[in-house]
């Protein structure tokens, strides 16, 4: 299981928390620290714009990762953008809280984390509700794809690293539904009247009865394969071809299709520009002896080989991104 990992219901709490602590003029929060700094002037200007300042001059503990004024320079540039356009974005306080972690984690912690053995270990789960990847390079400790560039500038109710770029949000892709689970919105896909997709996927779900599993709080992501992918593999698999679904569970057992099933299932909510930043790297599945390894290449991904296809598809408790082929494990039938 991931370190650092709060479940949104207590991320909730903390916010809620520190909206309604009383002032004390004794303490100096994480946003009296910024307020003093000259590098964190448009940080700063963001927070109070986007009505964050009173929660993180809450109780807390945060953990901000602090874009300098020259990383919010260079975001501006490289996506075309005025200072006066960031502040009106509606994503505004979106990308402010994926910069904060719901606990203190200083330098010695943060890259105790990021030297974890587990790829799974280094996520860390922020406010927004996204993970970062904590990781290293040499000496320096890197957030996602951007580097601290001053370490534990302390405060009472947190601390501040001071990073040289903004970690950016993805754009959620438009079959997005925060209102419903992940089982929910595959059912719905499933059903849809045009582009029906994932109804082999919903049936193979509910009939290894991981519905109410991936129903619940989460977070997870989820790599989900197409009608095709699963047409494919019925069509090829060792032993085959089958007709249906039932027809390969009742050949190679439910417990074989569940495990196969949870091989695509990662306990984190992983955002594509994290995946982009994992080449080589072996996430951990819900299937105890199997992992997931990313691939990147001229800017496509691959999971265990399978072609990435669409990313971002948000539900209340994770990610979707869809694949095109059927992740099998060693123990169980693959494609010929």
């Amino acid at each position: 299981m991931k370190k650092l990992l709060l479940p949104l219901t207590l991320v909730s709490s903390v916010i809620l928390a520190g909206c309604g602590s009383d002032d004390d003029d004794s303490r100096t929060t994480v946003v009296d620290v910024a307020q003093g700094d000259d590098r964190f002037t448009t940080l700063v200007t963001a927070i109070e714009t986007a009505g964050l300042a009173a929660t993180l001059e809450g109780d807390g503990p945060f953990t901000v990762f602090a874009p300098t004024n020259e990383a919010f320079a260079e975001y501006l540039t490289d996506n075309g953008l005025e200072a006066t356009d960031l502040l009106a974005a509606d994503s505004l306080a979106d990308i402010l809280t994926y910069h904060v972690l719901p606990v203190e984690a200083d330098s010695t912690a943060a890259a105790s984390i990021a030297g974890s053995e587990s790829a799974n270990d280094q996520l860390v789960e922020t406010v927004y509700g996204d993970d970062v990847l904590l990781s290293l390079s040499g000496s320096d400790l890197l957030v996602n794809d951007a580097t601290v560039v001053q370490a534990d500038v302390q405060a009472d109710n947190g601390v501040i690293h001071a990073i040289d770029s903004v970690l950016e949000i993805p754009e959620k892709n438009a079959l997005s539904d925060e209102n419903k689970t992940i089982t929910e919105l595959v059912v719905a896909l499933a059903g849809a009247q045009t582009g029906a997709e994932f109804t082999v996927l919903k049936d193979a779900v509910v009939a290894a009865g991981l519905d109410d599993d991936l129903g619940g709080e989460g977070p997870f992501t989820v790599f989900a394969p197409t009608d095709a992918a699963f047409a494919d593999l019925l069509q090829n698999a060792q032993g085959g071809p089958y007709d249906d679904l039932n027809d390969l569970v009742n050949a190679l057992g439910l417990e074989a299709v569940t495990d196969i099933l949870l091989q695509h299932v990662v306990s984190a909510k992983v955002n594509s520009n994290v995946v982009v930043l994992a080449d080589g790297v072996s996430l951990a599945t819900l299937n105890d002896e199997q992992s997931i390894t990313i691939g990147v290449s001229n800017g496509s991904v691959t999971a265990d080989g399978s072609n990435v296809s669409v990313t971002d598809v948000y539900a209340s408790n994770g990610i979707i991104h869809v694949i095109d082929t059927v992740i099998t494990t060693d123990d169980n039938p693959s494609a010929q």
